[in-house]
């Protein structure tokens, strides 16, 4: 399949970029083929692609995968992929609809293998749609996205570290993360102000797992609800929240030999995972 350059392609369909919708094209081939390259794959798997755009990486995963179920929100985008670069090809399924509101589950059912997910992200959804595939990684067994390097930064950050939050914490304990490789601004049309970071996402399972994983997601935003302040002023503070007197919460920390007068940032996900633990089994008593 010839290329044509996104600028020229989109100029022919009548369309621009839409900046509110964080939309920057690739212009290099190879740097899709770098993305494809890089899954884990026997090709019997679906593959769901988040925000196919042109179809840049769309083509290269076609061959390879049983079946493609691309994701575009834009209509005009969604119409040209259907109608146009993908009419022929029986196994690219083209949804009109937003990655947020997709059901990985049920695909994953569909198909009766675990999924791979792949997309260069829109900026903007990208930390709601990791939060989403945090929930739902049952229905994964890989995912590689190409995402603003700042989210990136913030997934592998350590603790102890300007960039580790909220974030860092929970798509460490469900993921096994990896950085592959980067790419400058000068790699899209539009450039993006920013450098983009290719990463693989694999689902993983803790040696020691949290007893509620819901009930860990609210310890860690807890303790990251103000930055600044110790583990006192967050946690302790809002112990009601969790069925226990500030008190109880102070001694579970201490127990832990966690001070309380450090901030949320300073903790390990192993020490969040063990605190929620230990929450969950003194709030049953």
């Amino acid at each position: 399949m010839s290329f044509t350059s996104p600028k020229i392609l989109l100029r022919r369909l009548g369309l621009r970029p839409r900046k509110a919708w964080g939309q920057h094209f690739l212009l290099h081939p190879h740097q899709a083929r770098r993305i494809v390259a890089a899954l884990d794959w026997s090709g019997e798997e679906t593959v769901v692609e988040i925000g196919p755009g042109l179809g840049a990486l769309t083509v290269f995963l076609a061959p390879k995968a049983r079946r493609v179920v691309a994701l575009e929100k834009d209509p005009a985008l969604a119409r040209f992929l259907e109608e146009e670069l993908f009419q022929e090809n029986p196994r690219v399924q083209i949804l009109c609809q937003d990655a947020l509101t997709f059901d990985f589950q049920e695909c994953r059912r569909q198909g009766g293998r675990p999924l791979i997910v792949a997309g260069n992200l829109p900026y903007q959804i990208t930390s709601p749609l990791l939060f989403k595939l945090m929930e739902e990684k049952t229905a994964l067994s890989q995912a590689v996205f190409m995402m603003q390097q700042e989210v990136g930064d913030r997934l592998l950050a350590p603790p102890g570290t300007k960039d580790y939050g909220i974030l860092s914490v929970l798509g460490q304990y469900h993921f096994s993360l990896e950085r592959l490789f980067s790419l400058g601004p000068g790699n899209f049309y539009p450039p993006p102000q920013v450098d983009s970071a290719v990463l693989r996402l694999t689902p993983r399972k803790p040696a020691s797992p949290a007893r509620d994983e819901a009930l860990l997601t609210r310890v860690v935003k807890a303790a990251f609800a103000h930055r600044r302040k110790t583990l006192t002023n967050t946690l302790v503070h809002r112990a009601p929240e969790f069925g226990l007197t500030p008190e109880a919460l102070r001694q579970i920390l201490i127990s832990l030999e966690i001070d309380p007068g450090l901030r949320g940032e300073t903790l390990s996900v192993a020490q969040f995972v063990g605190l929620s633990n230990a929450i969950a089994v003194s709030s049953k008593r």
